[in-house]
């Protein structure tokens, strides 16, 4: 019987640069994987959609067809139009050393060699594009395609939209990374031979730390992780990879087994260890006195937002976060409840912005000084945002950023509570301090998914009643976050 050979190709390959396990894991048990979601198809999508915007700056190429199912006919496919002396091509297929790669772009500039380009959604050059070119061009010069040059284009994220037609250059940066290529393709040769020896074994034994997410989240993360306590290390905030590396090296997967003199964790990271192996809530003297200071009468604000890489609307960038949705509660002696959501398909900076500035007496004439309670910054920065694209709106817009009040700053600096887990997200602020509020059973339950939600509603072509149900869903959600925020202002009064 023939020895077992893996099958690589570039993504596996990147994969094992990131954890041997996961190379292992994605050859020998793929099975385990995580199933794919929403969010992360989103990606794959998305990116697809760049790479075949970004083929028309390379033109008269010719596509190979086939898809991931079809390598064999892909190669076949490649050798044919090599042999015909195509002198530029789109994911063409070619296998070498047992690796199978399909660039984005090859083209001739000239009779001495090939151009290799590979496109990401990106906005700039990271580590992982350059090993990515790099088993590239290991594979194709094997191959007998003698590349002279690597390039990477990526999306350029101070390019505006002026409307029309795109200006592919401007939207565009294509980088030559061939010196920074160069070094790492010498590597490859050996990194195969070792990637070969540890698949030929048994899985390997690697702890969990901050390569199950970086610089890609792990396929199967949720394997790895399936066996943590209640209150894993990993939930140590910003703790550093070698302390991380070393509480799990000594034994200490859980908080509460960590000895709060434990080398190298800050006096914050001790604070919180202190607190789960306690199990008290602590609460600072002056977290009464940064909310009473906000009145009787208070507003509690959320937005949500949409962010095409390819920009649509003129006045825009590649990825700029739009305004889509807000979601406002005010307390003054009652409680009472307004929203807004855009739900066609022209630009919605104009009507979010209008509609917001008079739910808060900030409209031309109106006088309302009430604080306005967000979590984070967020509100501000795409309000600042609207500011630089619609400046009639600048003056309004910036009296009411100088009544925003952060509740996410006033509680991290404030409260800590075992049930945070390690997160000052709203999503586990709130569970541990109220009871009567929770996002379950709804069918939106985070911002990722509220914004492909907003996209598939106006923009997915669904049947108008379909469309109507998920925009009731993504104005329950965003209610709910306000109204969250709400009940998180009521209970820190009571207990402060």
């Amino acid at each position: 019987m023939a020895a077992w050979a893996p099958r690589l190709s570039k993504s596996r390959f990147q994969a094992g640069l990131q954890c041997p396990k996961n190379l292992w894991l994605q050859c020998r048990a793929p099975g385990l994987a995580d199933p794919v979601d929403e969010t992360r198809q989103a990606i794959f999508d998305q990116g697809h959609s760049v790479g075949e915007l970004a083929r028309t700056l390379f033109p008269g190429g010719t596509l190979v067809e086939e898809d991931f199912t079809q390598a064999d006919q892909a190669l076949e496919t490649t050798r044919c139009l090599m042999r015909d002396g195509v002198s530029c091509m789109y994911e063409g297929a070619f296998r070498y050393d047992g690796v199978f790669v399909r660039p984005d772009a090859l083209f001739k500039e000239d009779d001495a060699g090939w151009t290799l380009v590979e496109v990401k959604s990106s906005l700039s050059v990271k580590p992982e594009h350059v090993t990515d070119l790099a088993i590239q061009t290991y594979v194709l010069r094997g191959a007998g395609m003698p590349v002279t040059s690597v390039r990477l284009l990526h999306l350029d994220g101070d390019y505006v939209y002026p409307g029309g037609p795109y200006d592919l250059g401007r939207l565009f940066t294509l980088e030559d990374v061939t010196a920074q290529v160069e070094p790492f393709v010498e590597k490859i040769p050996g990194l195969l031979r070792q990637f070969r020896s540890m698949l030929a074994g048994p899985v390997p034994d690697v702890r969990i730390g901050r390569q199950c997410k970086s610089p890609y989240p792990c396929a199967f993360y949720g394997h790895c992780h399936e066996s943590l306590p209640e209150f894993p290390v990993t939930e140590i905030p910003r703790i550093a990879a070698d302390v991380l590396d070393s509480l799990l090296c000594d034994g200490h997967c859980s908080i509460r087994e960590v000895p709060l003199d434990y080398p190298g964790l800050t006096p914050a990271q001790r604070e919180v260890c202190d607190v789960v192996q306690t199990g008290e809530a602590r609460f600072a003297p002056r977290l009464r006195e940064d909310l009473s200071g906000l009145g009787s009468r208070i507003h509690f604000l959320d937005f949500e937002t949409w962010a095409p890489a390819l920009p649509v609307f003129p006045a825009t960038r590649p990825y700029q976060s739009l305004p889509v949705q807000w979601s406002l509660h005010t307390l003054d002696g009652g409680l009472r409840h307004q929203d807004f959501i855009h739900s066609d398909r022209t630009d919605p900076r104009r009507s979010f912005v209008s509609s917001l500035l008079g739910a808060l007496g900030a409209a031309d004439g109106e006088a309302d000084d009430a604080p306005i309670v967000v979590y984070t910054d967020y509100e501000s920065r795409i309000l600042g945002d609207i500011a630089r694209d619609l400046p009639e709106f600048a003056g309004p817009i910036a009296a009411v950023q100088a009544r925003l009040f952060d509740l996410h700053k006033t509680i991290s600096d404030h409260v800590q509570h075992p049930g945070f887990h390690g997160s000052y997200s709203l999503k586990y602020v709130l569970p541990a301090l109220v009871s009567d509020v929770s996002y379950e059973g709804l069918a939106v339950q985070s911002g990722s998914i509220a914004s492909l939600r907003w996209q598939q509603a106006v923009y997915g072509g669904a049947p108008a009643a379909v469309s109507e149900g998920i925009l009731a869903d993504l104005r329950a959600y965003c209610a709910t976050d306000t109204l969250a925020m709400v009940k998180l202002y009521e209970e820190l009064l009571r207990v402060a």
